[in-house]
């Protein structure tokens, strides 16, 4: 069977000027390198109209346009019959289906000159749509190191539209991209070798929805191919006798639409390649590419260096981090001792000192493990290897329902939920994305940390022969991180069995991209575009929340006759400890004083009636309270409820010893071993992160999955805590 090829018509000016291009492409295609290529800096993300697929757009001045010219990145897709939310949106932008985005003016189209069969298939489509076109030619180089030379000029003539040899990541072959902007072709459409049986058809049906609707690339020919979106489902509903007439008819003749469609368009692709690429004699040996993957992609060799590489990225986002972090905390606190030097003490100093300033404070320090993430993360990708690791992982994750790409996700949230969460943007599929933002947050993240060992060095080491200390804590903070693994592995198989289910698990086919060194721009952008995201989106947020947790934990104030009482009495009591002074044992004591009867510490005396089943007393309610924040905070909370000033992670001395020390009505220890394992389990399981529920809404869209995650999980921690304390308390008497 033949292929009708119109003759291509003259050179077409799209416009005067260029109100907006859209870059199509499939992954891995170098189209987002491109994007960036185009616009730099000049970016601005959101979403698109009714999704939470993320819209990449940019400006771009091109030569002899007056006005710069918006870029917009679409997601990757392999074809334009949608079968993802981010292959719709592409389809819906390109086919001008998609609510309050403008039709582009024109279309580049990033093709991988390494495997010009695959990305053809992409343009074939585009070629339907009838937009001003042009195609970038993209990884002429890695095409030429495997012995392939693409006729560009021959292409060009066949597809009948501008095409571009380019290397995007070296920004070669840009100026001819932009100008061939400037007079883009509408392609000329190709009569592709169909059945007679769906050529019939078409017309058939097209007659029934109306003048030119059943010709190739028209509404009929989409509607027997199982394009269904937009306006085209509405269609499909009003004809739906006559579709269904035509799909019976061809079934009859044992003809799939959808099959002969595809295998149409690369009969023609097939006839393309042929003419345009030439094999050279070196291709014949085996490519550095295959030859790595021998090796990293090996079923057992390969998950081993895999781990390797994990390792060192998990080990550095905690140790190159910390001492940024230390030098921000310090820099924060040297900051709110300069703004407040000359502030007499009161309502302001306290809002600067501890809400403002603190807030911003609890914000800004995730933002090394943060940046330091995307760092690596940007290079596995940008090198080729990420693609590798999540096929690797995909087998293991698979039997909890999760997908190969959660792998990176949930190691990344043992250092912090927070990048976890958004390093989930790399998962296609909404479903498998949405599971492992729901079960990232059961990793142990590093602000557990301070209150493992608090409660660990308190609770259990007074129980502990001295020679066993170590080790005891060693596996009581293992367990802990275990209890979280299987936590995330039971809830994700859950889910993947009720609220996400699906009727067949997604086949995971992946494109392997060939390595190539890090463009370190690229890998520099991605790590300032992901981390000032979160500074801006997620910050705004937890900034108010830490605001309005300082107004719950200030006021009521105490009456000054009380804080005069106060003083007095720790003035008569004997010091137990004679490094601190008079004065900072009154000002704990008011500190203390002062909290309990606050909003935050009322609400902790409310909650106490539900706190006590589970271990807990209202000065744990008010930590839990303070926990929100961020988790550490309940160590500092804990200091000042206990009267010994605000404590970190290398200094709980004093407040281990008021833990031992304190004791109910009943005799019996506040801080038992028992509740402690249920306080333990509670910040394993529990969302009591403020800025994680943050982040949760800024990724699913919405305060939806955010709100039911925090009910979930807390509700899990506090049941859990039930079952251990009940059951432990009747076993060993509390």
């Amino acid at each position: 069977m033949t292929t009708a090829v119109l003759p291509i018509p003259p050179r077409l000016a799209v416009r005067a000027e260029l109100r907006s291009v859209a870059l199509a492409g499939n992954p891995n295609s170098g189209k987002t390198t491109l994007f960036n290529a185009l616009t730099g800096l000049h970016q601005k993300v959101a979403n698109y109209p009714g999704v939470t697929v993320e819209r990449k757009s940019g400006r771009c001045l091109l030569p002899g346009e007056t006005v710069a010219t918006e870029i917009i990145d679409l997601p990757g897709t392999y074809s334009l019959i949608a079968s993802s939310p981010d292959e719709r949106v592409t389809a819906n932008v390109l086919f001008g289906r998609q609510d309050q985005v403008r039709l582009p003016d024109a279309v580049v189209v990033v093709i991988d000159a390494s495997n010009l069969p695959r990305s053809l298939y992409l343009v074939t489509q585009l070629i339907d749509c009838g937009r001003p076109l042009v195609v970038a030619l993209n990884m002429s180089d890695i095409a030429a190191r495997r012995g392939l030379v693409v006729d560009h000029a021959a292409l060009e003539r066949l597809l009948g539209v501008a095409v571009i040899p380019m290397v995007s990541h070296h920004r070669r072959g840009l100026a001819d991209l932009m100008q061939a902007l400037t007079c883009a072709r509408i392609p000329t459409r190709i009569a592709w070798p169909l059945p007679q049986a769906l050529l019939t058809q078409m017309q058939v049906l097209g007659a029934v929805l109306g003048t030119d609707a059943g010709g190739i690339g028209g509404t009929a020919h989409h509607l027997l191919i199982g394009d269904l979106e937009g306006e085209l489902g509405n269609v499909a509903m009003t004809h739906a006798a006559a579709l269904a007439e035509a799909s019976r008819a061809l079934a009859a003749q044992g003809v799939d639409a959808v099959e002969a469609d595809i295998t149409a368009r690369y009969r023609w692709i097939d006839t393309v390649v042929e003419q345009v690429v030439v094999r050279q004699p070196s291709a014949e040996r085996r490519s550095l590419t295959e030859q790595v993957d021998r090796v990293l992609m090996h079923p057992v060799l390969g998950l081993v260096i895999f781990a390797v590489v994990m390792a060192l990225v998990f080990i550095s986002v905690f140790w190159i981090a910390q001492p940024l972090m230390d030098g921000l905390q310090d820099g924060i606190a040297r900051l709110g001792t300069f703004i407040t030097a000359h502030l007499a003490d009161g309502p302001l100093k306290s809002l600067l000192t501890d809400g403002i300033i603190k807030g911003v404070g609890s914000v800004v320090v995730f933002i090394p493990q943060i940046a330091i993430l995307f760092l690596f993360l940007a290079i596995l990708e940008d090198s080729g290897y990420l693609a590798r690791a999540a096929f690797l992982m995909d087998r293991i994750l698979a039997k909890v329902g999760l997908h190969g790409k959660s792998f990176i996700p949930l190691l990344s949230s043992f250092a912090c939920a927070i990048p976890g969460i958004m390093a989930t943007r790399t998962i296609e599929n909404r479903k498998d994305r949405l599971a492992t933002i729901l079960v990232a947050p059961f990793m142990s993240c590093s602000a557990r940390l301070p209150v493992y060992i608090l409660l660990i060095e308190s609770c259990f080491y007074p129980v502990l022969p001295a020679r066993y200390q170590a080790v005891g804590k060693g596996l009581i903070m293992l367990a802990c991180y275990v209890l979280g693994i299987v936590a995330a592995g039971s809830i994700a198989w859950l889910f993947r069995h009720s609220l996400l289910r699906r009727e067949v698990r997604s086949s995971f086919i992946l494109e392997m991209p060939s390595y190539k060194l890090p463009q370190f721009s690229e890998v520099a952008r991605q790590m300032w575009v992901n981390s000032s995201k979160f500074l801006t989106k997620a910050g705004t947020v937890i900034f108010a929340f830490a605001v309005l947790l300082w107004a719950a934990m200030y006021w009521p104030r105490l009456p000054p006759a009380q804080e005069r009482q106060i003083s007095a009495q720790v003035a008569a009591a004997p010091s137990e400890d004679q490094h601190i002074t008079l004065h900072e044992r009154i000002a704990d004591a008011q500190q203390s004083a002062q909290i309990s009867q606050s909003y935050a510490g009322k609400f902790g005396h409310a909650i106490a009636p539900a706190l006590a089943p589970i271990g807990a007393d209202w000065k744990t309610g008010i930590g839990l309270v303070g926990a929100f924040a961020a988790r550490e905070v309940f160590v500092s909370t804990l200091g000042i409820v206990y009267g010994v000033g605000d404590t970190d992670e290398q200094g709980t001395g004093r407040l281990s010893a008021q833990l031992q020390r304190d004791h109910r009505a009943n005799g019996l220890k506040v801080w038992s071993p028992l509740a402690a394992t249920s306080i333990l389990v509670w910040f394993v399981l529990a969302m009591q992160c403020m800025s994680t529920v943050a982040v949760v809404r800024r990724e699913t869209g919405g305060w939806g999955w955010a709100i039911a995650m925090l009910v979930f999980m807390n509700v899990l921690a506090y049941v859990s805590c039930l079952g251990i304390y009940q059951i432990g308390s009747r076993i060993w008497g509390g």
